[in-house]
């Protein structure tokens, strides 16, 4: 029993310090563009209807940076207000994007150098535990939650116990009751 417990101590402890770590560097690397990611993958939090049915608000759009955008792709830019956006490539006119939601109207153009990544999936409603694993409370959150659910224990598992120290047993030669006082 005591070497399943083990078992399931290391694997949780891994477990544990691989989520630690990717919460770490989700909260190193966010970026001033939105996202917040590692290496060419980032994370948005969809904000608003622009992109509804398939995106709500709070889902978490998986973002492929510098992937070359086609006709058809939902991709990462700035809107004419300089705020982060998923929209679809609709068309091109005259060397530029024609960048429309899918739930509104209008479409602008967008010279291509504006798009600044690919969308890839999502996780719907998984935004804001994103959100909050990528901040400094997320991580210290991970941290204090793995020492008391894994560490603490392992180390009250080891603790020796206090035990009495066995008495020494009286015989008697008649080998018979002998009372204790």
């Amino acid at each position: 029993m005591k070497a399943v417990i083990r078992i399931m101590q290391v694997l949780l402890t891994a477990v544990w310090l691989c989520l630690l770590a990717l919460s770490a560097l989700l909260c190193l690397s966010s970026r001033g563009s939105g996202l917040t990611g590692i290496s060419q993958w980032g994370g948005f939090v969809v904000t608003g209807d622009s992109m509804a049915p398939e995106l709500k608000e709070g889902d978490l759009a998986v973002i492929h940076m510098g992937a070359v955008p086609k006709g058809g792709d939902v991709v990462f830019c700035k809107d004419g207000a300089g705020m982060p956006e998923l929209t679809r490539i609709i068309g091109t006119s005259e060397g530029q994007l024609i960048l429309k939601p899918d739930s509104r109207e209008d479409s602008r153009l967008a010279p291509a150098g504006e798009i600044e990544g690919v969308f890839v999936g999502y996780l719907p409603g998984f935004g804001e535990p994103f959100r909050f694993l990528c901040s400094l409370p997320g991580v210290i959150a991970i941290f204090a939650a793995g020492l008391m659910l894994i560490v603490l224990p392992g180390f009250m598992l080891r603790a020796p116990r206090n035990s009495r120290p066995e008495r020494p047993r009286r015989t008697t030669s008649q080998g018979g009751y002998t009372p204790r006082h």
